[in-house]
């Protein structure tokens, strides 16, 4: 049971020696940078502002859409409509498979006429999946609003 005091006493002295200050000055490399090149910290109660420029602008546009996204109209019917049979957020399966990252995945159901999962194809599955697939196993009827069907595809884009 010696070896229990005999680490205390290590860490007692690890712990001391990182904690005295040393007197000689720390190694640096022998590379000189001018104080302008470094940047410059901002104060914390100062904001960092990126410069105005197109681009930027646009691009703050696009994540405040896709952020407004996800309480939109379209995520609603999504989980009403779908979350039942789909998962929207798990690649795990329910009764139907995830709809996560559905958008321009090739279909997991054969003899479809899509050979991938864009705009039109969910559109015309969405409207009537029977007409598409008469043998299919969703049992909804379909959704017949086409803002409705509109808003979903919106929504499962963003998956």
């Amino acid at each position: 049971m010696l070896i229990r005091p005999v680490m205390i006493a290590c860490l007692v002295c690890c712990i001391a020696a990182c904690s005295q200050e040393s007197d000689q000055p720390s190694p640096s490399n022998d590379i000189a940078v001018p104080d302008k090149a470094l940047p410059q910290a901002a104060a914390p109660d100062e904001a960092i502002e990126a410069p105005e420029t197109e681009e930027n602008a646009g691009l703050v546009a696009e994540t405040l859409s896709t952020i407004k996204l996800d309480t939109s109209e379209g995520a609603k019917l999504a989980k009403k409509k779908c979350g039942a049979c789909h998962y929207l957020d798990r690649n795990l399966r329910k009764v139907g498979p995830t709809l996560k990252g559905i958008y321009g995945r090739k279909p997991a159901i054969s003899d479809l006429p899509f050979e991938t999962w864009d705009e039109a194809s969910l559109d015309t599955w969405l409207e009537d999946p029977k007409q598409v697939k008469p043998k299919t196993k969703m049992a909804i009827p379909g959704i017949k609003d086409a803002s409705e069907r509109k808003a979903i595809i919106e929504y499962l884009k963003q998956l």
